[in-house]
């Protein structure tokens, strides 16, 4: 079965029938919850040795890639994290003292992400480390970001460069939570009222993610082949793998970055009082007619092949 499939499915039997919960399972990268009239933000991120991090990686790197994958997700609703809880299943093969490098790693990383580790639970494993992280935030001002609000019109932005990422790049990401904090106090002082539409990091690739936005807000898209901010890694892994800079920036896995649905005018200013302040690129726009298409820097448009990494059992 692959993950789309199982996801949706989950999406239906998980339903939830309480009151409280404002978005459940499925549809976006955070859980959104409210209670006593609190609004609350929660995702859940889990890395397995030999999927999201190779036998010998730095425990510090895979404690650090744990907790920001997390983050990253609060990042892409416009939330800011604020508390972890943390479980590590190690095998008996694991290198003697792995843990506490790992406990170590994940003081650290807490410490630059501004999270307070607060619990969870250590067990053993049979076979291989497995890492599981929950954070749990609160929504910024003008918040939270869902993945259904796109509107045709809109312009899709990204915060960085992508591709390329598994050659190092995807052990050490970077949630770009000054950078959605940047953007909502920017839309709260300049543009009241006018906020990102919808919004999601880009984990599996963007075409891939692209389209799962689109679907959630019942759009199409058309992306800018010459727009899109490649990443120098795209074009290393480019001369290994034979495959276009641009394959490996649509849809290699982990780049970590927000993909935006920004109403022009909010763009518009955006650009002309922020330039030069954050890694932020138009890529494309959003379109009524549930098409996803790449157009090609000779204005010639394709079909965007929906490509991607999607986890199958």
């Amino acid at each position: 079965m692959r993950e789309n499939s199982f996801l949706a499915e989950l999406r239906e039997i998980l339903a939830p029938g309480d009151a409280s919960v404002k978005v459940g399972c499925g549809p976006d990268d955070c859980a959104h919850l409210e209670a006593d009239g609190r609004r609350l933000a929660a995702s859940t991120d889990a890395l397995a040795e030999g999927v999201h991090f190779a036998s010998g990686a730095h425990p510090g790197e895979v404690a650090y890639k744990s907790l920001a994958a997390s983050v990253s997700d609060l990042a892409a609703s416009a939330c800011r994290a604020r508390w972890a809880l943390v479980s590590l299943a190690l095998s008996r093969e694991a290198a003697p003292g792995w843990a506490i490098r790992f406990a170590e790693g994940l003081a650290g990383a807490a410490a630059e992400l501004e999270v307070a580790v607060v619990g969870g639970d250590t067990i053993s494993s049979p076979g291989g480390i497995f890492v599981s992280v929950t954070v749990l935030g609160e929504p910024l001002a003008g918040g939270p970001i869902l993945r259904r609000g796109a509107k045709p019109g809109d312009l899709l932005v990204v915060t960085g460069a992508l591709g390329g990422s598994l050659l190092g790049r995807h052990l050490h990401p970077r949630p770009r939570s000054r950078e959605i904090r940047l953007l909502m106090d920017f839309c709260r002082e300049f543009t009241p009222g006018r906020f990102p539409s919808a919004g999601l990091d880009i984990s599996d690739g963007l075409a891939l993610d692209l389209s799962r936005l689109c679907r959630e807000s019942g759009v199409g898209a058309e992306l800018y082949a010459d727009c899109l901010p490649l990443s120098p890694d795209a074009l290393k892994a480019a001369e290994k793998s034979g495959l276009s800079p641009l394959r490996h920036a649509l849809s290699d896995g982990e780049d970590f970055e927000l993909l935006l649905s920004l109403p022009p005018e909010v763009w518009e200013e955006f650009r002309r009082r922020e330039a030069g302040s954050a890694d932020f690129t138009a890529v494309g726009k959003i379109t009524g007619d549930g098409r996803l298409v790449l157009r090609e820097a000779d204005g010639r448009s394709r079909p965007l092949e929906i490509r991607g990494y999607e986890h199958q059992w």
